[in-house]
């Protein structure tokens, strides 16, 4: 019996593409039911079941029967959008299954499902992020030595401003990265997220909280600093009869 070794990442699709499909039913599968391997290894997929409703489909009529625009509604964990979705940038991606008319009504559980709602679908983010401990202790000697006084917000970062809307997927998998866009999640912004991991230090390595940290750092040295084996005068390459400037102690003045 031969002896099979399969090498490189498992796949991750199991499906066919989308108009392998709809191209073998009648008016190109509307109505029916598909949905995705991906969806089905989810461990929500049995209560809240993920799927796509074909409403319209139009086949590029290409060689490989893969492109073409597709409109479905959008059922996702147990959410029924309220705008239709199109598949036309994941109809190539080897991943659809057609669910068979006997299997829908256990499979769809239409009963258990719900309308997208801005009130319940929506996701939570941080509204501040704290910057780093050694970034705050810079920022605060810098702003000392310019005399300014730090403000509610001089070491907070803003997320609400750098968020990601939640209204696309990126399918990676199938040479060049494809979206699929769907109906936006609302982000709220609430509270500050923390850089801070004093908590996870074992108190043998702490410092005491008490203690004046910026007393502790020593004076922060010119740039660029001596070292061994470093030439201590600047090199022109501009030309092959070059000049060279001996460093002085100018150069080694710091002036904070």
């Amino acid at each position: 019996m031969p002896i099979y070794k399969y090498f490189g990442q498992p796949a991750k699709y199991h499906g066919k593409p989308l108009f392998h499909i709809l191209a073998n039913l009648k008016d190109f599968g509307r109505g029916r039911i598909v949905t995705r391997s991906v969806f089905e290894a989810e461990p929500s997929q049995e209560q809240q079941p993920s799927f796509y409703r074909i409403l319209w489909a139009q086949p590029l009529m290409d060689t490989s029967t893969v492109e073409g625009r597709v409109v479905a509604e959008k059922v996702r964990k147990g959410v029924k959008y309220t705008e239709p979705v199109d598949l036309g940038n994941l109809a190539p991606v080897p991943d659809f299954r057609l669910v068979t008319r006997r299997e829908e009504e256990r499979f769809c559980k239409w009963d258990s499902l719900r309308d997208f709602s801005t009130d319940v679908d929506y996701v939570t983010e941080p509204k501040y992020f704290t910057v780093p401990p050694l970034l705050q202790l810079l920022m605060e000697r810098n702003m000392a030595e310019r005399g300014e006084t730090p403000g509610e917000e001089s070491f907070l970062l803003p997320h609400y401003k750098t968020f990601t809307p939640k209204n696309v997927d990126l399918v990676t998998g199938m040479g060049k990265p494809r979206k699929e866009k769907h109906q936006e999640t609302i982000t709220r912004c609430e509270g500050t997220a923390s850089y801070d991991y004093s908590d996870s230090v074992s108190t043998a390595f702490g410092v005491d909280p008490e203690a004046d940290l910026l007393s502790i750092l020593p004076e922060e040295p010119p740039m660029p600093s001596p070292a061994v084996g470093m030439r201590l005068y600047r090199w022109p390459d501009d030309s092959r009869n070059h000049k060279e400037e001996v460093r002085t102690e100018e150069h080694s003045a710091y002036y904070p």
